[in-house]
């Protein structure tokens, strides 16, 4: 009979999962960097060699070369720069950011897995369940439209291939005749996988960092429930339960730090890739003419504004798990304070000082090369700054 119900508490555990991140581990492990243990021998350890050779053999080495026989011509700079050498660039990096924090990424999964394991109220388990229904829905989002850029780009550039000297989706130097048949239709074949490897890869990562912020945030929750609720508790278990308390709130605390280490470096770049890429977008998009293919234009004006609402988005995202983690995990004192305690011996009341001040002295913070953290006040810098640059391209160029 125990083994009976074992068996079905795990199920009820691997059902919470994947619906949890379910999505995001499927695509991750078409793509070879889901963390899990990876060894010489397991042809799975090698599958991530294929996008990252794809994307750095038809696209971004290409484009990279090709840039200094272009530097002369500002609006082939930003060609280049904003369509696809920052976004491989970023991509690229995520492959090799996520591919080294792999061991700790397998010890946050396994946490989460311990967290729907052993959450104990009904009110904490339906704040994990709303936690992974907003994780789900950001997910299934972000790469719908990270995908929808990349169809939207192919079929753009099939349509202005008519009226461009530029005949492949993405300009670049190849040490071979591209103007021949296979060549050419190879070419394109692989440019256009290289992009969805790249889509992918750019909004994967980002969401999966966005889940487990938000898991984070969800425990965070639980644990504010607790203190709410410690006066309700016999005094013989009120010092056991604080203990387990002031456990939990130095787990989230190792937890998030974990986060933090792994991807800070990822981040800080990502953020500057990202101020550039929507400048140079945003120039794109003012200083777009017609020429001969002047009835497409406002289709390429409507796909570069696509483009940047796609690029604020993934930014926005990080700017608002990161300010939900810093209020979360600032709001513990505020709990603290507002808990009845009044109510509970003057030995277990003075106790709480120490989380109110452990709370308010090191929020929890998701930072860019612990620069800056991410809030949506830094969003709105990255956009006015964004601003600021196309003003002084566009100085440039008149």
């Amino acid at each position: 009979m125990r083994t009976v119900i074992g068996k079905l508490a795990i199920m009820d555990i691997q059902r919470d999962l994947n619906y949890q991140y379910g999505w995001t581990r499927t695509i991750m492990k078409y793509i070879g960097i889901w963390p899990e243990e990876r060894k010489w021998n397991r042809p799975s350890s090698y599958v991530v060699l294929i996008p990252f050779l794809t994307m750095m053999c038809f696209v971004y080495a290409p484009q990279t070369i090709n840039l200094p026989f272009i530097i002369h011509d500002l609006n082939l700079v930003v060609e280049n720069l904003s369509m696809a050498t920052i976004t491989f660039t970023i991509s690229l990096m995520k492959i090799v950011a996520f591919w080294m924090n792999g061991k700790s990424l397998r010890s946050l999964l396994k946490c989460i897995a311990k967290d729907w394991a052993t959450v104990e109220t009904k009110t904490g388990r339906e704040t994990m369940i709303n936690i992974a229904r907003i994780t789900r829905k950001i997910m299934i989002g972000c790469s719908m439209m990270c995908q929808l850029v990349v169809t939207l780009y192919v079929i753009l550039r099939l349509i202005f291939m008519e009226y461009d000297d530029n005949k492949m989706f993405v300009r670049g130097y190849y040490p071979y005749d591209t103007t021949i048949s296979p060549n050419y239709e190879l070419t394109l074949i692989g440019q256009a996988i290289a992009g969805t490897y790249s889509s992918i890869i750019y909004s994967s990562v980002d969401t999966f960092i966005a889940m487990l912020i938000l898991h984070a945030c969800g425990q965070i929750s639980n644990l504010k429930n607790d203190l709410r609720e410690i006066h309700s508790y016999d005094k013989i278990d009120l010092r056991t339960k604080l203990m387990k308390i002031v456990e939990k709130h130095n787990y989230i605390n190792r937890f998030a730090e974990t986060i933090e280490n792994c991807f800070n470096i990822m981040l800080l770049i990502q953020m500057l890739g990202c101020t550039v890429q929507l400048c140079f977008q945003s120039f794109q998009a003012i200083m777009s003419d017609g020429g001969k293919s002047e009835q497409y234009m406002i289709f390429r004006i409507t796909f570069i504004s696509y483009y940047v609402v796609c690029a604020m988005m993934q930014m926005l995202l990080y700017c608002y798990v990161g300010e939900r983690l810093t209020f979360e995990s600032t709001d513990i004192a505020e709990t603290a304070y507002d808990c009845e305690w009044y109510n509970l011996p003057p030995e277990i009341a003075r106790l709480l000082i120490i989380i109110m001040c452990r709370a308010r002295a090191s929020p929890l913070k998701l930072t860019a090369g612990k620069f800056c953290w991410f809030t949506i006040l830094l969003y709105s810098q990255v956009v006015k700054t964004s601003v600021s640059y196309v003003s002084v391209l566009y100085a440039i160029k008149s």
